[in-house]
């Protein structure tokens, strides 16, 4: 299946979405159909992967207009007394496969990328979060090739297979 084009937020988008959805108009429904479409889609998966290759230390903007469009209040996260609540059920297992060119694992001072995965999923209710990291990619050779290896038996074991066959191409 080809990558999905997520539109970023418009103002059109913002008033829509603010707008009580019995009072919407025809326009902003329509403005608003991929977002809950995609929003439709999150609730009814079992697990969700996301493919995250690392951008100038964070998340692509394609990425992060999928993000926009799916966290939307009274949707996917509310409000309350103690602050704001993840409407998504817990129980949803989130993998996130990033890669980097250079070694900026968890923790490092310069990944902004995975630590903001983990809050805005988190905010929007999916803190089941496994994260496999692909680095060195940019050393080429066996270093990103060792990565690759690595990342592979790490989802083998995630998803309960085994061992699997790595290619280098």
């Amino acid at each position: 299946m080809p990558p999905k084009r997520f539109p970023f937020l418009s103002e059109g988008w913002i008033r829509a979405s603010y707008t009580p959805a019995g009072q919407r108009t025809p326009e902003q429904q329509q403005i608003l159909a991929l977002s809950d479409a995609l929003i439709d889609e999150l609730f009814t998966a079992d697990a969700i992967v996301l493919g995250v290759p690392m951008h100038n230390f964070s998340i692509p903007a394609s990425l992060k207009a999928w993000i926009d469009q799916i966290t939307g209040a009274g949707m996917t996260f509310s409000y309350g007394d103690t602050g704001p609540k993840g409407l998504i059920p817990s129980d949803k297992k989130v993998m996130a496969i990033v890669t980097r060119g250079g070694m900026y694992g968890e923790g490092s001072p310069a990944d902004f990328q995975v630590p903001y995965l983990r809050h805005i999923l988190s905010f929007i209710g999916l803190t089941d979060v496994t994260v496999v990291d692909v680095d060195r990619q940019s050393l080429g050779g066996e270093a990103a090739q060792q990565s690759v290896a690595r990342a592979m038996e790490q989802l083998a074991v995630v998803a309960g297979a085994g061992s699997v066959n790595v290619v280098a191409a």
